[in-house]
Protein backbone atom coordinates (compact mmCIF):
# COMPACT_ATOMS: atom_id res chain seq x y z
CA UNK A 1 0.00 0.00 0.00
CA UNK A 2 1.23 3.58 -1.21
CA UNK A 3 1.59 6.12 1.40
CA UNK A 4 -1.12 8.87 0.87
CA UNK A 5 -0.40 12.75 0.74
CA UNK A 6 0.64 14.44 3.77
CA UNK A 7 -1.48 17.89 4.54
CA UNK A 8 -1.10 20.58 7.03
CA UNK A 9 -4.38 21.76 8.16
CA UNK A 10 -5.61 24.87 9.97
CA UNK A 11 -7.13 24.11 13.66
CA UNK A 12 -9.82 26.04 15.22
CA UNK A 13 -8.39 25.61 19.12
CA UNK A 14 -5.36 25.00 19.17
CA UNK A 15 -3.03 26.32 15.51
CA UNK A 16 -1.57 23.75 13.08
CA UNK A 17 -1.91 20.24 12.35
CA UNK A 18 0.22 17.38 10.10
CA UNK A 19 -2.21 14.29 8.78
CA UNK A 20 -1.85 11.98 6.76
CA UNK A 21 -5.13 10.58 4.88
CA UNK A 22 -5.29 7.14 4.45
CA UNK A 23 -9.22 6.09 3.09
CA UNK A 24 -11.76 7.00 5.80
CA UNK A 25 -9.18 7.39 8.50
CA UNK A 26 -6.14 9.54 9.26
CA UNK A 27 -3.13 9.92 11.13
CA UNK A 28 -2.36 12.90 12.71
CA UNK A 29 1.54 13.23 13.31
CA UNK A 30 1.61 16.66 15.28
CA UNK A 31 0.29 19.57 16.18
CA UNK A 32 1.95 23.03 16.23
CA UNK A 33 1.95 26.65 17.27
CA UNK A 34 3.06 28.38 14.06
CA UNK A 35 2.34 27.06 10.55
CA UNK A 36 5.81 27.56 9.43
CA UNK A 37 6.71 24.77 12.19
CA UNK A 38 4.02 22.44 10.97
CA UNK A 39 4.77 23.32 7.58
CA UNK A 40 8.60 22.45 8.27
CA UNK A 41 7.70 19.06 9.65
CA UNK A 42 5.38 17.93 6.88
CA UNK A 43 8.02 18.71 4.09
CA UNK A 44 10.38 15.98 6.05
CA UNK A 45 7.27 13.90 5.89
CA UNK A 46 6.63 14.40 2.73
CA UNK A 47 10.38 13.88 1.84
CA UNK A 48 10.99 10.79 3.33
CA UNK A 49 7.74 9.41 2.10
CA UNK A 50 7.96 10.57 -1.29
CA UNK A 51 4.21 12.12 -1.31
CA UNK A 52 2.83 15.47 -2.37
CA UNK A 53 2.46 17.87 0.97
CA UNK A 54 -0.90 20.12 0.71
CA UNK A 55 -0.98 23.14 3.07
CA UNK A 56 -4.73 24.18 3.31
CA UNK A 57 -4.39 28.09 3.62
CA UNK A 58 -6.67 30.36 5.86
CA UNK A 59 -8.40 31.87 2.90
CA UNK A 60 -9.44 28.08 1.35
CA UNK A 61 -6.80 28.03 -0.89
CA UNK A 62 -4.44 24.67 -1.08
CA UNK A 63 -0.28 24.77 -1.66
CA UNK A 64 0.97 21.91 -3.32
CA UNK A 65 3.99 20.81 -3.16
CA UNK A 66 5.35 17.95 -5.28
CA UNK A 67 8.00 15.18 -3.53
CA UNK A 68 11.03 16.19 -5.94
CA UNK A 69 10.41 20.07 -5.03
CA UNK A 70 10.84 19.29 -1.27
CA UNK A 71 14.35 19.17 0.27
CA UNK A 72 14.80 18.75 3.58
CA UNK A 73 18.43 18.36 5.33
CA UNK A 74 17.69 16.67 8.80
CA UNK A 75 16.76 12.62 8.81
CA UNK A 76 13.74 11.69 10.26
CA UNK A 77 13.70 8.38 12.11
Amino acid sequence: MTPENIHVTRLQEYGWAVKQRSGTSSRCFGTFRKRVYAEAYGRALAHRDRVELIVHCDDGEEAHYQAAALTYPSLLS
